[in-house]
């Protein structure tokens, strides 16, 4: 028997090299899913980073607030929060110690921002001696427990 060039055993099969349209466009179709899907969480990534930059600012600036209040019994100015924290705001309620506290202030610093569309808040709190009783001492004190506490204690 002898053999032809050029021809193959079986004539019905047809013998295909390279990638077909098909596969080209699946392929594709695959790519452009994947970097949609990555797209997508960069952005979700985004935005709890601003969140999360934005507790920070929250926390610091009412750490400030309260730290300065302790330390000279003054508030920091309106302007200089804004010059240092951006965006920010803070407000402070004072309202005198009950009970075991009597003689102190109690200080609330409330700090929030807006980080998309989100509002973050930070809430802190703590006694302080009153600012009378700063003046007439040259410097502040902070209480976090009542003195018979603490005592109690220590060993």
């Amino acid at each position: 028997m002898e053999k032809k060039s050029g021809a193959s055993m079986s004539p019905n099969r047809i013998r295909c090299r390279g990638f077909l349209l098909a596969e080209l466009m699946v392929a594709t179709a695959l790519l452009g899913l994947i970097i949609t899907c990555l797209a997508v969480s960069m952005n979700g990534f985004s935005l709890v980073n601003d969140c999360q930059w934005a507790r920070q600012r929250c926390a610091a600036a009412a750490e400030a607030q309260l730290d300065s209040i302790t330390a000279t019994g003054r508030l920091i100015e309106p302007p200089e929060i804004k010059r240092l924290w951006p965006g920010v705001d803070v407000s402070v309620n004072r309202s005198p110690g009950a009970a075991p506290w009597e003689g102190l202030e109690l200080v609330q610093v409330t700090a929030s921002a807006q980080a998309g569309p989100r509002r973050i808040t930070a809430h802190l709190a703590r006694y302080v001696e009153r600012a009378s009783a700063l003046a007439t001492q040259g410097r502040a004190g902070t209480h976090d427990l009542p003195s018979a506490a603490v005592e109690g204690g220590r060993s």
